[in-house]
């Protein structure tokens, strides 16, 4: 389909798409209010972020309102268009991945991925991010599409297909809820932090970082963390990281490589953290096992 975009790059048509088999591509498409788009069906299946902007999600069976920030996954071959809201047109980013993508044998979990991610996700209604935390790592992965496509660099298109997977696990995951639920508080964003910090205990972690995802400001997070946790921050994250340190202790048996491993980059900050948690040295916890 040609594309018509007017004098500030705004389409009034859908663009087209050439999708390769088994590739994913993401296009940004900012529409006009004049923006027309008639039923149609396409070959691939559609992750879509909607980054600004109101309107409806059209099929034969009915109309989904979708606001900013409401998420859709959309099958291939399912009759749909979009229709804008005049006075605030949509902006979409729509990961469009081939449906190839899932049909190797390699890529069965895919499969199984992208069905539990419409069961969660389904065409009935659109989603919302289940607190401002996950809806920051999800807006992320598209940004991070949109980059990786507009740089080109080597490994490209296969960053593309990891940012379609992440995707897909945090919808299968339940990092998403129905549109229509209410908006969770600061507490709930707050525990999406503590999950995160949880399974990332090896990142470099700032508080700055999280309480922006978390739409909070530095004090307000550090509050509601102590009153979530029972603990400041920093205990709470060294604690964290020592329990990993100790997996990694029982697997590996090398402590310098344990310390590196669950985030700490200084030996002798290891140690006195180890001692201070499990009260022994590393090497005593070692002599333990």
């Amino acid at each position: 389909m040609e594309i018509h975009p007017d004098s500030f790059g705004r389409r009034k048509e859908p663009a087209s798409v050439q999708l390769p088999k088994g590739q994913v591509r993401v296009i940004e498409s900012h529409h006009a209010a004049d923006f027309e788009m008639d039923f149609g069906q396409w070959p691939f299946h559609k992750i879509c972020w909607v980054a600004v902007g109101r309107g409806r999600l059209e099929s034969p069976d009915g109309a989904v309102n979708l606001e900013q920030d409401h998420f859709l996954l959309l099958p291939a071959n399912w009759v749909h268009r979009f229709a804008d809201d005049p006075k605030q047109p949509l902006t979409l980013v729509i990961l469009c991945v081939s449906e190839a993508f899932f049909a190797s044998t390699e890529n069965r979990q895919l499969d199984a991925l992208w069905e539990a991610a419409r069961a969660k996700a389904p065409v009935s209604h659109a989603s919302q991010a289940r607190t401002s935390f996950h809806r920051s790592s999800l807006i992320e992965n598209f940004r991070l599409a949109l980059r990786e496509q507009g740089n080109q660099r080597m490994g490209w298109e296969t960053a593309l297909r990891l940012v379609a997977a992440r995707i897909l696990i945090s919808f299968s995951r339940d990092y998403i809820v129905p549109s229509q639920q209410p908006a969770q508080s600061s507490r709930h964003a707050v525990e999406g932090a503590i999950e995160y910090i949880d399974t990332h205990v090896y990142e470099a972690l700032q508080i700055d970082d999280l309480a922006t995802r978390c739409d909070l400001s530095p004090r307000r997070f550090t509050d509601l963390f102590k009153q979530e946790t029972g603990k400041t921050f920093s205990d709470y994250l060294n604690q964290k990281r020592i329990e990993y340190a100790c997996q990694r202790l029982k697997e590996a048996r090398h402590i310098q490589y344990a310390c590196h491993e669950s985030g700490f980059n200084d030996l002798a900050y290891f140690y006195r953290v180890f001692k201070k948690v499990m009260h022994m040295t590393p090497g005593e916890y070692l002599k333990q096992r």
